[in-house]
């Protein structure tokens, strides 16, 4: 099988062959730390390939930000802080070197949207229509400048309509990601202004979520007529650590119609599988939107109260991706083996899992840890026994010496411009 029939059967439940070669990625903090054991620049440029992980391919340019952006504007600066207005028009505060790049430290102090009149402005910036949105080459020349990690930018890539062969004759899973519900109304009235709007304005949350679902599908429409895409992913991160950030209720009555509606676009179209990315507690959305409104999610957090295996034993069907602790990589492989072998144990149960490290792979992790895990995986994959197997740990022969381990406090005191034997 190749690795996108492979995706596909998991998707629906089924076994394949083997079990992909999925680890987890590492941020840009991380892969500094790691340059710094011994991961050369060319290990690092051809890193997929050096672990030898199977990824999947996009359908190319989709931007669904502010067009035209806010003008970016400073604020005040002072030290290592700036505050600043973001292209989204969102007053914030961030530190302008980060400790940890990838895993951004930021503030928000003001949104734009506080009620309809604020709303009506902002849907002029969001036309599904802008050829800035799919065409390569248009809308760079506005992209903004100051944003500490990339968030929420306007990337410049191949149009859609450049990647329909490769795309239909990829053997790698086709995917498409895109901000949904929660996480678009988030971005334009902030956490706290949208968990108020839940109870003081709910008409104009469900105007929003409204315009949102219509965005999408408008967007989506024409390159989902000649891509056919395995899995499209909704963020939100809409969960705390045990529980989500509104109620079930709250979901049934804002977010529930509008996700029943995508996910009939979505099939209709032939997309495989919807899932949702969240981080936090996932019990309560998993019982509101599955199934019907999603067939899945990731990546599963097991700092935030999740168990794999009590909701896949619960929801029948259920697709699950992530759920190895990454708090679990930091120590010895023994420990690192232990909980891995346990969530493999999970997935030989349940075809609908495919375990991973459930979020991106932080600097506290040695990358000796992390390549004796990728070699651990792909061993598990193929079917080696999981109370005996042991990687031959090929993988780290290619690493020079190690010069530093990653030191937390150390990151933090260099963008302070501390001294490290201060404080």
């Amino acid at each position: 099988m190749t690795h996108r029939e492979r995706y596909r059967a998991i998707l629906r439940g089924r076994r394949p062959d083997r079990m992909p070669y999925q680890f987890g990625g590492p941020r840009a903090s991380t892969f500094a730390a790691w340059r710094r054991q011994g991961l050369s620049e060319e290990l690092q440029r051809r890193w997929g390939a050096f672990v030898g992980e199977e990824g999947g391919i996009g359908i190319g340019k989709l931007y669904c930000g502010p067009y035209p952006p806010f003008e970016e504007k400073v604020l005040e600066e002072h030290g290592n802080t700036r505050i600043w207005i973001d292209h989204w028009g969102v007053r914030r505060m961030d530190a302008i070197r980060q400790a940890t790049p990838g895993f951004a430290t930021r503030q928000y102090l003001e949104f734009p949207v506080k009620n309809r009149a604020d709303f009506e402005e902002m849907k002029k910036r969001f036309d599904p229509h802008s050829p800035e949105r799919t065409t390569r080459g248009l809308g760079g020349e506005r992209a903004p400048k100051l944003n500490p990690d990339g968030y929420r930018l306007l990337h410049d890539a191949e149009s859609w309509k450049e990647r329909v062969e490769a795309c239909n004759r990829s053997d790698r899973p086709v995917c498409l990601t895109v901000p949904a519900l929660w996480w678009t109304a988030r971005d334009w009235a902030g956490f706290e202004g949208l968990c108020m709007m839940c109870a003081e304005q709910p008409h104009l949350v469900q105007e929003m979520m409204e315009y949102w679902t219509w965005f999408l599908e408008e967007l989506l429409a024409e390159p989902l007529r000649h891509i056919r895409v395995d899995c499209v992913t909704l963020n939100e991160d809409m969960a705390y650590k045990t529980a989500a950030m509104l109620s079930p209720g709250m979901m049934r009555s804002f977010m529930l119609p509008r996700y029943l509606q995508l996910y009939r676009f979505f099939r209709d179209r032939g997309v495989e599988a919807v899932l949702m990315d969240t981080d936090g507690h996932v019990g309560q959305i998993l019982d509101v939107f599955y199934p019907g409104g999603i067939d899945g999610t990731a990546p599963v957090e097991i700092a935030a109260q999740n168990d794999p295996e009590a909701y896949l034993r619960r929801h029948r069907g259920l697709f699950l991706a992530g759920g190895i602790d990454k708090r679990e990589l930091r120590f010895s492989r023994e420990q690192l083996r232990a909980e891995v072998a346990r969530r493999y144990r999970t997935a030989r149960e349940y075809p609908g899992y495919i375990p991973t490290v459930d979020h991106g792979v932080p600097p506290d992790v040695p990358l000796r840890n992390f390549l004796y895990l990728a070699e651990l995986l792909k061993g598990f994959a193929d079917g080696e026994d999981l109370d005996t197997y042991e990687p031959p740990c090929e993988l780290e022969k290619q690493l020079g010496p190690i010069e530093e381990m990653f030191d937390a406090r150390k990151a933090i005191l260099s963008v302070r411009g501390e001294e490290e034997n201060q404080g």
